[in-house]
């Protein structure tokens, strides 16, 4: 018999859905390091060659985010019917063309078209929805490390994407750069999208921490024989969509994801543009963008492990409560000290709430129908995607300064900390579970 390798044993052993949890992050480093976080580098350049407003220029983020609200239930549903894999690959073809087509942007319309809709459509489909619903497939305990994992990629694509960019725009144009992102998303992410598979059923396993090749009727409800799981966890059932909607959970799950929404889109679009008005290199600028997304790995591991133990809605508190006074550091930051300290408190506060998001979905809702109530969540997120950044750029072009801007997304998330406090769990009342 063919001895097998002692290396090629030792990844036998590592379950599967840790695999697809490092492929979906890469995926995720690629798609928001460049769609997301670079934005803000592509801003000040194309306003220079068109002599658009900011506001004007930060509508296509908002469109973006509308897009993506709207794209988001059908997403969900799509990977609940096709399977995340199939999405994720489609989602890759298009993202890949909606950079490609930016090289021939001439207008505004045409900037909102190809960014605001086909890019977004692409990337809607690519990232986070399909991850987050199949990593719940994969797995009942340490759910909210393997998501914290997932969260990662993200933060590592705005440290290596935007100075990357930056450089781009640099040495070869606005134009050369976007062009270079589309070949690069189409060769990276199709590759690692085949490593996905939807459930561990399909591999002949089970999911992480339940015991093996157990029947759907005596699952538990996600928490393995004597692992301590967060208090909220314990009970709970699986919600259709229909009976999603009607818990004042969801709703309340939305407002506070609404106001992060705000704080995140608006540091996201106008932190670059406000420190190069600083007089900060556009270079040290992107890197400033960059060191915060790395920053947020410290809160994107350090919350999602705690998510497992520690009662989430409390863990959004603290975690809204850091990007508060960061925004509020940022709004007098007068030098470089100033900034970085900003940078602290809301990279670690924003990088903390990533991995929670699904997480406490999934503990409220369950699993079986995670994809649609995700997607169904996103359309009234959209609406804070869509108004902080342009909120911003108005208060900017009539004021000549971030600082309003800044105050008020600061003081959104201490309001968020109230909301979050009694979205409390919703009890599924005794109905017919027909979707």
């Amino acid at each position: 018999m063919p001895v097998t390798p002692p290396l090629t044993r030792q990844f036998a052993r590592i379950f599967y859905g840790w695999w697809i949890v490092l492929s979906t992050s890469i995926i995720c480093l690629l798609g928001f390091g460049t769609w997301l976080y670079s934005f803000g580098v592509f801003l000040k350049p194309m306003c220079g060659e068109f002599g658009w407003t900011r506001a004007m220029t930060a509508g296509a983020y908002s469109l973006r985010s509308i897009e993506g609200g709207v794209a988001s239930p059908v997403v969900g549903w799509a990977v609940d019917r096709y399977g995340a894999r199939v999405v994720i690959i489609i989602g890759a073809v298009i993202s890949g063309l909606g950079f490609a087509l930016m090289f021939f942007v001439e207008s505004l319309l045409g900037f909102y078209v190809v960014y605001g809709v086909v890019l977004s459509i692409g990337m809607s489909a690519m990232l986070y929805i399909p991850a987050w619903t199949v990593i719940a497939k994969w797995f009942s305990r340490r759910l909210s490390l393997a998501l914290g994992v997932l969260a990662v990629g993200a933060g590592l694509g705005g440290l290596v994407c935007a100075p990357a960019v930056a450089w781009l725009i640099i040495n070869y144009g606005w134009r050369a750069a976007f062009v270079v992102l589309g070949v690069t998303v189409w060769v990276v992410v199709i590759p690692l999208a085949l490593v996905v598979r939807d459930r561990p059923e399909d591999k002949g396993l089970s999911p992480y921490g339940l015991p093996a090749a157990p029947s759907p009727e005596a699952q538990p409800s996600g928490s393995a024989p004597h692992e301590k799981q967060a208090p909220e966890r314990q009970g709970a059932v699986d919600f259709t969509l229909r009976q999603a909607l009607s818990t004042s959970a969801f709703w309340l799950l939305a407002a506070a994801f609404f106001c992060q929404g705000v704080a995140h889109s608006v540091v996201t679009v106008h932190t670059v543009p406000a420190l190069t008005d600083a007089g900060i290199s556009m270079e040290k600028a992107a890197f400033c963008m960059g060191f915060l997304t790395l920053v947020s790995i410290v809160g994107r591991l350090g919350f999602g492990y705690l998510g497992d133990y520690v009662t989430k809605r409390y863990l959004f508190m603290v975690s809204y409560g850091l990007m508060g006074s960061g925004l509020l550091v940022l709004m007098h930051a007068g030098d470089m000290a100033a900034v970085y300290f900003f940078v602290a408190l809301f990279g670690v506060g924003f990088g903390g709430m990533v991995p929670l998001m699904p997480a406490i979905r999934t503990e409220y809702f369950g699993r079986r129908a995670i994809g649609k109530i995700q997607g169904f969540m996103n359309p009234v997120m959209m609406i804070a995607g869509a108004a902080g950044p342009i909120l911003a750029g108005h208060l900017f072009d009539t004021t000549g300064t971030y600082r309003t801007s800044f105050l008020f997304t600061g003081l959104l998330m201490f309001v968020a900390i109230v909301v979050i406090f009694f979205a409390r769990p919703a009890h599924l009342l005794p109905t017919k579970m027909g979707e």
